[in-house]
């Protein structure tokens, strides 16, 4: 196991509120959204054999959900204490947590593709078959894997500006830690796009249509859009943040974002909570107030 010494700082005082909240959000997430996932998915592995695509992608955003909860109690000991468990471990569980947040964040945005589809051009999507819709899932986790690889590269155990043993990013430049965050950013910024505009198109098509209600769908769209926005709209936020500050060589500003950042990676792991109670209630209930938009 790595062994790295270090001397914690002055500016401790500053980082350890940010720590213990940043603590308590990552236990109340691992507390509340590990049984709740394991229920849920226990429930869709039942419902399996409906041959439901919809079921298929929340088991899979589920799946997501959960693997990127389980390691939270090791974040939570390194954000109080020393990250103790090794380089190794470091660079894993790092790849497995950005494999789960992409996948997750494609899975939403498959899912606003899909009711689109099936709700407006239902031809067109009967067209992928049952090995086509398969195929889309194996393609998010693929695509979710190769996103998500460089993590491992620049995730490593060191000293942090405040003296902590911890698992972060090391960069070897400048001109890296800009293009990651910038990175960072562009996904997100696609992500969010892509869903409000299926999502917008659909409940358009749908109010214009006279054979749909448009009250649920009203509330789907909006659930979906603030509960994404909520948890996730700090991280872009903290990561602008830094490469202002490093293109302007701004240390305050880089300590600001730099907890920001602790704080609103915090906050993601809360979206993983609801994520699978959010979909799958929703479509539920849409399902039992519209057969006609039930997923094929």
């Amino acid at each position: 196991m790595q062994q790295v010494n270090c001397s914690i700082s002055s500016q401790l005082t500053d980082a350890f509120p940010v720590c213990i909240a940043s603590s308590a959000v990552m236990g109340l997430s691992f507390v509340l959204g590990v049984p709740g996932n394991l229920s849920v998915l226990r429930t869709l592995v039942q419902r399996l054999k409906e041959n439901n695509f919809t079921i298929r992608l929340m088991l899979s955003l589920a799946i997501s959900d959960l693997l990127n909860l389980l390691p939270l109690p090791m974040w939570i000991w390194a954000l109080l204490h020393d990250w103790i468990f090794g380089s190794v471990s470091c660079k894993i569980i790092s790849y497995i947590e950005y494999w789960c947040v992409y996948c997750s964040a494609l899975c939403v945005t498959l899912m606003s593709v899909q009711r689109y589809m099936q709700v407006l051009h239902p031809q067109k999507w009967a067209k992928l078959g049952t090995r086509g819709e398969n195929g889309l899932l194996c393609g998010i986790w693929i695509l979710s894997g190769v996103l998500a690889s460089y993590a491992p590269v620049q995730r490593d155990v060191g000293c942090d500006q405040y003296g902590f043993q911890y698992c972060y990013q090391h960069f070897k430049n400048k001109t890296e830690q800009v293009a990651t965050l910038a990175f960072e950013v562009l996904l997100f910024v696609a992500t969010f796009f892509l869903l409000v505009l299926f999502y917008f198109s659909l409940y358009k098509g749908v109010n214009e249509s006279p054979f749909f209600s448009s009250n649920r769908t009203t509330k789907l769209v909006t659930r979906i859009v603030v509960a994404f926005l909520t948890f996730f709209i700090l991280i872009p936020i903290a990561n602008v943040l830094f490469i202002i500050a490093v293109l302007l060589n701004n240390q305050h500003m880089s300590k600001t974002a730099d907890l920001s950042g602790v704080m609103a990676r915090a906050l993601a792991f809360l979206n993983s909570c609801v994520n699978p109670f959010l979909y799958t209630f929703s479509l539920r209930g849409q399902q039992r107030s519209n057969p006609v938009m039930e997923s094929s």
